[in-house]
C-alpha cells in the first residue's frame, strides 16, 4: 500500500511539473504574440500615415475627368513571329585512324 501511495506521490508531483511547464509555455507564446500584434498594429498605422502623405503629394495633379474617359484606347499589340534561322550545316569530320606509333616509341606513365 506504502509502495502505491508513493508511485500515486510521484505521479502527481510529475504531473504538477509538467502541467506547470504547458502554462509557462503557453504564457511564453502569448507574450510573443501580443508582441507581433502590436508590431502589426504600428506598421498599420504607418500605412496609414504614408497613405495620408501621398494622397496629399498627389493632389497637386489635376485631371480633367472627361478627356481620360474619352481617350481611345490603343490597339492590342501583336508579337510578330519570327522565322527560324538555321545554321548552315556542318561538314562531318573525315574519321581519323589512330596512327601507328613509330618504331621505338614507348608509352610512359604520367
Amino acid at each position: 500500500m506504502a509502495r502505491h501511495a508513493k508511485a500515486c506521490k510521484q505521479f502527481s508531483l510529475l504531473l504538477r511539473n509538467e502541467t506547470a511547464q504547458a502554462i509557462s509555455d503557453m504564457d511564453s507564446v502569448t507574450q510573443q504574440n501580443a508582441a507581433l500584434v502590436e508590431e502589426a498594429a504600428a506598421a498599420a498605422q504607418s500605412l496609414r500615415d504614408q497613405v495620408g502623405s501621398l494622397t496629399h503629394a498627389v493632389s497637386v495633379f489635376k485631371l480633367d475627368v472627361q478627356q481620360a474617359q474619352q481617350a481611345p484606347k490603343a490597339a492590342p499589340v501583336r508579337p510578330v513571329a519570327q522565322q527560324a534561322v538555321r545554321a548552315p550545316a556542318k561538314k562531318a569530320a573525315p574519321k581519323r585512324l589512330a596512327a601507328a606509333g613509330a618504331a621505338g616509341e614507348e608509352w610512359e606513365d604520367f
